[in-house]
Protein backbone atom coordinates (compact mmCIF):
# COMPACT_ATOMS: atom_id res chain seq x y z
CA UNK A 1 0.00 0.00 0.00
CA UNK A 2 2.76 2.55 0.60
CA UNK A 3 4.36 1.42 -2.57
CA UNK A 4 1.30 2.52 -4.26
CA UNK A 5 0.83 5.73 -2.55
CA UNK A 6 4.28 6.65 -2.77
CA UNK A 7 4.30 6.06 -6.95
CA UNK A 8 0.99 8.43 -7.36
CA UNK A 9 2.68 11.20 -4.87
CA UNK A 10 5.39 10.91 -7.76
CA UNK A 11 3.29 10.56 -10.36
CA UNK A 12 1.76 13.72 -9.39
CA UNK A 13 4.64 15.86 -8.51
CA UNK A 14 5.89 15.39 -12.14
CA UNK A 15 2.87 16.24 -14.22
CA UNK A 16 2.21 18.81 -12.11
CA UNK A 17 4.94 21.59 -13.64
CA UNK A 18 3.58 20.68 -17.00
CA UNK A 19 -0.32 21.26 -15.71
CA UNK A 20 0.84 24.69 -13.95
CA UNK A 21 2.71 25.70 -16.84
CA UNK A 22 -0.93 25.98 -18.86
CA UNK A 23 -2.47 27.28 -16.04
CA UNK A 24 -0.30 30.14 -15.79
CA UNK A 25 0.19 31.22 -19.29
CA UNK A 26 -2.97 33.95 -18.75
CA UNK A 27 -4.43 33.65 -15.39
CA UNK A 28 -6.49 36.11 -15.11
CA UNK A 29 -7.98 35.43 -18.70
CA UNK A 30 -7.92 31.57 -19.43
CA UNK A 31 -9.37 31.87 -23.06
CA UNK A 32 -6.22 33.54 -23.72
CA UNK A 33 -4.08 31.21 -25.57
CA UNK A 34 -0.90 32.01 -27.99
CA UNK A 35 -0.97 31.67 -31.26
CA UNK A 36 0.89 32.28 -34.89
CA UNK A 37 -1.05 35.64 -34.90
CA UNK A 38 1.61 38.93 -34.83
CA UNK A 39 1.48 42.04 -35.42
CA UNK A 40 4.13 44.14 -36.82
CA UNK A 41 4.45 48.15 -37.61
CA UNK A 42 6.91 51.46 -36.84
CA UNK A 43 6.00 54.59 -34.98
CA UNK A 44 6.14 57.92 -36.24
CA UNK A 45 6.10 61.58 -35.36
CA UNK A 46 2.84 63.16 -36.66
CA UNK A 47 4.88 66.60 -37.17
CA UNK A 48 7.98 65.37 -38.26
CA UNK A 49 7.35 62.17 -39.66
CA UNK A 50 10.31 61.02 -38.07
CA UNK A 51 10.90 57.26 -36.75
CA UNK A 52 10.36 57.41 -32.77
CA UNK A 53 12.29 55.05 -30.49
CA UNK A 54 11.52 53.49 -27.45
CA UNK A 55 7.68 54.08 -27.58
CA UNK A 56 5.60 51.64 -25.47
CA UNK A 57 3.20 48.99 -27.97
CA UNK A 58 0.75 47.11 -25.93
CA UNK A 59 -2.59 45.17 -26.19
CA UNK A 60 -4.93 46.95 -23.68
CA UNK A 61 -6.19 44.73 -20.47
CA UNK A 62 -3.31 41.97 -20.70
CA UNK A 63 0.64 42.40 -19.95
CA UNK A 64 1.50 41.56 -23.65
CA UNK A 65 3.31 44.80 -25.11
CA UNK A 66 6.96 45.58 -26.43
CA UNK A 67 8.60 48.75 -27.00
CA UNK A 68 10.02 49.65 -30.72
CA UNK A 69 13.70 49.64 -31.55
CA UNK A 70 15.85 52.50 -32.04
CA UNK A 71 14.66 52.16 -35.58
CA UNK A 72 10.91 53.77 -34.47
CA UNK A 73 9.76 49.57 -35.54
CA UNK A 74 7.84 47.04 -33.76
CA UNK A 75 7.11 42.97 -33.48
CA UNK A 76 4.26 41.79 -31.32
CA UNK A 77 4.54 37.74 -32.16
CA UNK A 78 2.60 34.72 -30.89
CA UNK A 79 -0.57 36.64 -29.87
CA UNK A 80 -4.16 35.29 -28.81
CA UNK A 81 -6.57 35.19 -31.17
CA UNK A 82 -9.47 37.51 -30.68
CA UNK A 83 -10.12 41.31 -30.31
CA UNK A 84 -8.11 43.58 -28.94
CA UNK A 85 -7.68 47.40 -28.57
CA UNK A 86 -3.46 47.96 -29.39
CA UNK A 87 -2.30 50.90 -27.09
CA UNK A 88 1.03 53.30 -28.01
CA UNK A 89 1.98 55.50 -25.48
CA UNK A 90 4.85 57.59 -24.23
CA UNK A 91 5.67 60.53 -22.08
CA UNK A 92 5.20 63.52 -23.55
CA UNK A 93 3.13 62.35 -26.96
CA UNK A 94 -0.59 61.95 -27.01
CA UNK A 95 -1.65 57.59 -26.31
CA UNK A 96 -2.93 56.48 -29.31
CA UNK A 97 -5.51 53.25 -29.18
CA UNK A 98 -6.89 51.26 -32.27
CA UNK A 99 -8.84 48.37 -32.35
CA UNK A 100 -7.28 45.10 -34.07
CA UNK A 101 -8.56 41.52 -34.45
CA UNK A 102 -6.24 38.90 -34.46
CA UNK A 103 -6.53 35.63 -36.31
CA UNK A 104 -4.61 32.55 -36.17
CA UNK A 105 -1.83 32.46 -38.83
CA UNK A 106 -2.20 36.22 -39.68
CA UNK A 107 0.58 39.05 -38.97
CA UNK A 108 -1.24 42.86 -39.15
CA UNK A 109 0.77 45.79 -39.95
CA UNK A 110 -0.17 48.78 -37.94
CA UNK A 111 1.42 51.43 -38.47
CA UNK A 112 0.99 54.80 -35.96
CA UNK A 113 1.56 58.84 -36.14
CA UNK A 114 0.98 60.09 -32.71
CA UNK A 115 1.55 63.79 -31.94
CA UNK A 116 3.18 65.44 -29.17
CA UNK A 117 1.11 65.93 -26.46
CA UNK A 118 3.00 69.13 -24.30
CA UNK A 119 1.94 69.91 -20.45
CA UNK A 120 2.87 73.35 -19.46
CA UNK A 121 4.24 73.81 -16.38
CA UNK A 122 4.24 77.02 -14.40
CA UNK A 123 7.17 76.49 -12.31
CA UNK A 124 9.35 73.94 -10.78
CA UNK A 125 10.92 74.18 -7.42
CA UNK A 126 13.61 71.57 -6.46
CA UNK A 127 14.70 71.89 -2.68
CA UNK A 128 16.84 69.29 -1.17
CA UNK A 129 18.21 69.58 2.87
CA UNK A 130 21.23 68.02 4.11
CA UNK A 131 21.39 66.17 7.09
CA UNK A 132 25.24 66.03 9.12
CA UNK A 133 26.64 62.37 9.22
CA UNK A 134 29.38 61.43 11.08
CA UNK A 135 32.56 59.81 8.93
CA UNK A 136 31.84 56.46 10.53
CA UNK A 137 28.43 56.24 9.40
CA UNK A 138 28.61 57.79 5.95
CA UNK A 139 27.76 55.18 3.48
CA UNK A 140 30.67 56.65 0.92
CA UNK A 141 34.16 58.53 2.20
CA UNK A 142 35.67 60.81 0.45
CA UNK A 143 39.41 61.90 1.28
CA UNK A 144 40.98 64.13 -1.01
CA UNK A 145 44.95 64.52 -0.86
CA UNK A 146 45.98 68.07 -0.94
CA UNK A 147 49.45 69.95 -0.97
CA UNK A 148 49.57 69.40 2.75
CA UNK A 149 49.63 65.83 2.86
CA UNK A 150 52.66 66.12 0.24
CA UNK A 151 54.26 68.14 2.57
CA UNK A 152 53.81 66.59 5.93
CA UNK A 153 55.07 63.25 4.05
CA UNK A 154 57.80 64.85 2.38
CA UNK A 155 56.37 62.93 -0.62
CA UNK A 156 57.79 63.71 -4.11
CA UNK A 157 55.67 61.30 -6.21
CA UNK A 158 51.54 60.92 -6.28
CA UNK A 159 52.10 56.96 -5.14
CA UNK A 160 53.93 58.50 -1.95
CA UNK A 161 51.33 60.68 -1.33
CA UNK A 162 48.51 57.59 -1.90
CA UNK A 163 49.86 55.47 0.94
CA UNK A 164 48.98 58.14 3.33
CA UNK A 165 45.41 57.78 2.78
CA UNK A 166 43.23 54.87 4.75
CA UNK A 167 42.14 52.35 2.81
CA UNK A 168 44.53 52.64 -0.43
CA UNK A 169 48.23 50.66 -1.08
CA UNK A 170 50.46 51.53 -3.60
CA UNK A 171 52.67 48.42 -4.52
CA UNK A 172 55.65 48.22 -6.63
CA UNK A 173 54.93 45.22 -9.22
CA UNK A 174 58.61 45.41 -11.05
CA UNK A 175 61.39 45.79 -9.28
CA UNK A 176 63.67 46.65 -12.75
CA UNK A 177 60.65 48.87 -14.21
CA UNK A 178 59.72 50.74 -11.06
CA UNK A 179 55.57 49.86 -12.34
CA UNK A 180 53.87 50.50 -9.85
CA UNK A 181 49.86 49.32 -8.58
CA UNK A 182 47.24 51.15 -6.77
CA UNK A 183 45.32 48.84 -4.41
CA UNK A 184 42.04 50.08 -2.52
CA UNK A 185 40.47 48.55 0.01
CA UNK A 186 42.37 45.18 -1.18
CA UNK A 187 41.13 44.88 -5.19
CA UNK A 188 43.31 44.23 -7.40
CA UNK A 189 44.65 47.35 -9.94
CA UNK A 190 42.08 46.82 -13.18
CA UNK A 191 39.53 47.42 -10.27
CA UNK A 192 40.87 50.44 -8.70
Amino acid sequence: MKKYIFSLVCLCCALLPALEGQAHEYPNHPELRKSDANIVGHILDKNTKEHLPYITVALKGTTIGTVTDATGHYFLKNLPEGNFVLEVSSVGYKTVRRNVTLKKGRTLEEDFEIEEDAVALDGVVVSANRNETTRRLAPTLVNVVDLKIFENTNSTTLAQGLSFQPGVRVESNCQNCGFQQVRINGLDGPYT
